[in-house]
């Protein structure tokens, strides 16, 4: 059993068996429970042990402090607009073994005072003083007795305390924050900003995180946020010149080209200078509505970072995310992404996380949407060390701060700062917040700003005079007003973020390619050859499991026969694809629910010793000098998983990032990141992906589930270029498509459906040759040579196999079938080039497997009909779910879908 899950539980009622225990400890520590001689370990007793007692005084006083640092969080004054005195039942002194007559009684302080003694009544002064204040702390019972020590050393050893100049800068920092709010607030009345106002103490809280973060060795922060206090964190953080800010609220604002979205969910990235003159780039991802979405986004660019940096040991580039309390709590994907942040392909080394907790949301209240205590609550699911803070006590916030930092970078787990504060407004500006909460907003309505009420405690403390305050707030108002005025003066700068800095300069001359341009990308026979034999040999003392060594032996040979016939499979064809592209430098990284063995046993990238369980990865040792090879079996998850892939495709465009859903509908679980970022991206804030989804698509009579990977949601979701829409049907065109994604520079996302049944097809292999010649075909002619042909059949994907062996078994000498590989971006030219052929036939047909209303009919309808008025649909009709269930009812649906394609 476990003991150090009772920590936690601890009670006063214990103390004569954990007395017990301790003596026991005493006399020999070996034979005490390991996480019980770790507990005592931490026990730090006076000097005088007192008389004898049933319970000793040490233990007594010990077991009060462990109370107090368990559930002192439940007495502090955390919450602005909280009234009255919190007294937990927890921290009773009855239920904590005290009579109120002993707190004149001295007891040891077991190290909590520079006293070894002390009265009760002081001993807990002291800890209400430490726990019970403005801040709440949650770090006990975590499972790491090393951090818990660590903590509890910090806050218990010092109080802290800032320098008059520091105060300074915190009211200064106040102030930018709460004026550029009022000064929105009357010079665009009525327009959304989602301002901060009443959590105003978060911009002197980040600073301190950079400033703190900087001192640790981070020089780098990625950061997620959704809308409340973004313009205010760009401007006052990330220091976005105010004359972009004010722009974007002119209504004659026009948006420049590819900047399609909304002020508050833009992104922007800077570098800036700490007071100790430590430089830090600062990186705000863009992100829509979908608030939390932006999370796993946020640490997949922060892991293409660190594997960049060769920043192994996560100490130089972070993720900071700033959630709405709201949003933490509801929605599914934070606890997707906390999920990761000990995986092996996905740890960043710990997240910091900033609750800009304003106690309602939207219009509901936390009862309304958490059924926890805090909204925080799940950070303990994960072991992560929680502080709730008072946004009405800036110092206290800006320490807790200065100690979440301190903790990412020495025990690397994710750390939560709940900032307790208030909204002002309503969800927006233009909301009236008093419908919902009346007495609420009445006491909002009354209260001084944070940044008044710390004036006047500085002013109290004679640390500045009335006067400078006042001064200082004037030059600020002062900065504002010219900004404006500048702006509309037309002398402001024109001035955009660039979408090709850093690692994506070399990619700029990308977006002028002809998406239609021709790539050669074979590959010489004899470089085949030699990374086949790489690929397949099996190190020294390796035992490998004898149906992998039996697929080795055939993957040998498919290299090796007739170099015109057809021997190479899918999965063949992707170990070349990888193998050449890894030669050649370029870095890959693939991962998915089941990718290193692939969900239908096609691939088996990693080996695992039969003996030992080690694995081996013979793609990651082709050559000294290749490119890093990267798979990984991802959790089971989609939302957060595709997240993270993107976002670690926008910060390292030279690697062939690839997700595979187990089979392709599984992609449904990850919708919010294919339409609000996958799909738009580039079109919303100029950013660009080259991201490759391997979705399994086909109907082989396995039910509704696990047949379609909805193509025609992609097609809906493809305008302007956006993304590439690919169903090959042979090994080669995958393997074309894949080196063709990697060598070019345009970064598009690539969609591709791949096959199950398809994968031992005897008729879906390629040979030898077709992977040293040529490139991906986005359109295939029919290779069968007919003389006179009556009727053509267009199709996509799989069905090619159905309707060629139907035409082999009815020895149809008229009918030629065409492939459409690329279904989108169209290649109208190539469409042209084979129609142009086939100038005199009557009888054109587009056969799908997918119900009339799915598959890409809808889409390929009126493409094809504008030049063919006669086209005709054959396929299965109208359905509302993707496919039957019974495999009978499936193969009488195909047999009967092909006789109507060769009848009519």
């Amino acid at each position: 059993m476990d003991f150090s899950r009772l920590f936690t539980y601890i009670h006063p009622t214990h103390a004569p068996w954990i007395e017990q225990l301790y003596q026991t400890y005493r006399q020999d520590p070996e034979k005490v429970e390991a996480s019980w001689r770790h507990f005592f370990d931490g026990m730090q007793f006076g000097q005088a042990e007192g008389p004898a007692e049933e319970t000793s005084p040490q233990m007594r006083i010990y077991l009060l402090m462990h109370a107090y640092r368990t559930y002192g969080h439940l007495k502090a004054h955390i919450f602005p607009l909280s009234h009255g005195e919190n007294s937990p039942k927890e921290l009773g002194l009855e239920l904590l073994g005290f009579q109120k007559e002993e707190l004149k009684r001295v007891f040891p302080t077991n190290g909590l005072l520079k006293e070894t003694t002390a009265s009760l009544e002081t001993i807990i002064q002291t800890l209400e003083k430490i726990y019970c204040g403005t801040v709440g702390f949650e770090y006990m019972g975590l499972g790491s007795i090393e951090m818990e020590r660590w903590i509890q050393e910090q806050i218990e050893s010092a109080e802290p305390s800032f320098p008059p100049d520091k105060k300074q800068k915190i009211l200064e920092q106040l102030g930018e924050a709460e004026l550029f709010e009022t000064f929105l607030h009357t010079k665009y009345v009525g327009q959304k900003r989602f301002s901060l106002e009443g959590g105003e103490t978060l911009i002197p809280l980040l600073q301190q995180i950079i400033e703190e973060g900087a001192e640790e060795g981070i020089d780098e922060f990625v950061m997620g946020m959704a809308h409340r206090g973004r313009l205010n964190v760009l401007t006052n953080i990330l220091k976005k010149p105010l004359a972009l800010i004010f722009k974007e609220f002119e209504s004659h604002h026009e948006e420049e080209e590819g900047m399609g979205d909304v002020k508050y969910h833009k992104g922007f990235s800077s570098n800036i200078k700490t007071t100790s003159g430590k430089s830090v780039h600062l990186n705000v991802t863009a992100n829509p509505s979908h608030l939390e979405s932006v999370d796993p986004v946020v640490e997949g660019k922060v892991k293409a970072k660190q594997v960049g940096r060769k920043d192994t040991l996560y100490a130089k580039v972070a993720p900071l995310l700033i959630h709405g309390d709201a949003s933490l709590a509801g929605q599914g994907v934070v606890y997707e992404c906390l999920q990761l942040y000990r995986l092996a392909g996905y740890s960043t080394g710990g997240t910091l996380h900033l609750v800009v907790n304003n106690h309602i949301g939207f219009t509901a209240t936390p009862e309304d949407v958490c059924s926890t205590r805090y909204c925080t609550d799940i950070a303990k699911t994960f072991s992560a060390p929680v502080f709730h803070v008072n946004a009405e006590d800036p110092e206290k916030c800006l320490y807790i701060a200065e100690l979440a930092v301190k903790i990412r970078q020495k025990f690397h787990c994710d750390v939560f700062i709940d900032l307790n504060c208030y909204r002002k407004y309503g969800h927006n500006e233009g909301d009236e917040p008093a419908f919902t909460q009346p007495i609420h907003y009445q006491e909002i309505k009354n209260r001084p700003s944070i940044r008044k009420l710390y004036q006047e405690q500085l002013i109290y403390e004679k640390v500045i005079e009335k006067k400078s305050a006042e001064e200082g707030e004037e030059q600020i108002k002062k900065r504002l007003h010219q900004e404006l005025e500048e702006l509309k003066s037309n002398k402001g700068e024109r001035l955009s973020e660039e979408a090709f800095e850093g690692v994506w300069k070399e990619y700029r001359e990308g977006t002028s390619e002809d998406i239609f341009k021709r790539w050669e990308t074979g590959v010489k026979k004899e470089q085949l050859l030699e990374l086949t034999e790489k690929f397949c040999t099996v190190p020294s003392g390796f035992t490998l499991h004898p149906k992998i060594e039996k697929l080795l032996q055939e993957r040998k040979a498919m290299v090796k026969k007739d170099f015109a016939q057809p021997s190479i499979d899918w999965g063949m064809g992707e170990h070349l694809a990888f193998a050449s592209l890894l030669r050649e430098g370029a870095a890959i990284r693939l991962s998915g629910q089941d990718s290193r063995r692939g969900t239908f046993s096609q691939r088996h990238a990693v080996w695992t010793d039969q003996k030992s369980d080690a694995p081996y990865f013979a793609l990651g040792a082709l050559s000294p000098d290749q490119g890093r090879f990267d798979v990984y079996n991802s959790p089971l998850s989609e939302f957060a998983c595709l997240g993270f892939e993107f976002g670690y495709s926008l910060a390292s465009p030279g690697t062939l990032v690839l997700w595979e859903a187990q089979f392709g509908d599984f992609a449904n679980g990850a919708q919010v990141i294919i339409d609000q970022y996958l799909s738009s991206s580039e079109q919303k804030w100029l950013r660009f992906s080259g991201l490759v989804l391997l979705l399994p698509h086909g109907y082989e009579g396995q039910g509704p589930e696990h047949s379609s990977a909805r193509i025609e949601r992609f097609l809906q979701l493809a305008a302007h270029a956006n993304i590439q829409v690919v169903n090959p049907t042979t090994p080669a065109q995958y393997f074309h498509l894949l080196r063709r994604q990697s060598v070019r520079k345009k970064r598009l996302p690539l969609i591709v459906f791949t096959p199950k049944g398809l994968l031992r097809l005897p008729a879906c292999m390629s040979p030898l040759q077709a992977f040293c010649e040529g490139g991906f075909e986005e359109m295939i002619d029919d290779p069968q040579t007919i003389e006179k042909p009556t009727r053509i059949i267009f199709c996509s994907g799989k069905v090619y196999y159905d309707l060629i062996a139907e035409r082999a078994r009815i020895n149809e000498k008229s009918t030629l079938i065409i492939r459409i590989e690329q279904l989108f971006p169209f290649h109208h030219d190539r469409l042209q080039q084979i129609l142009g052929k086939y100038a005199g036939i009557q009888k054109w047909l587009w056969v799908q497997e997918e119900p009339k209303n799915m598959g890409a009919w809808g889409y390929i309808h009126p493409i094809l009909q504008e030049k063919l008025p006669q086209l005709q649909y054959v396929g299965r009709e109208e359905s509302a779910s993707p496919a039957v269930a019974s495999y009978a009812v499936h193969v009488k649906e195909l047999k009967e879908l092909m006789q109507e394609a060769f009848r009519i």
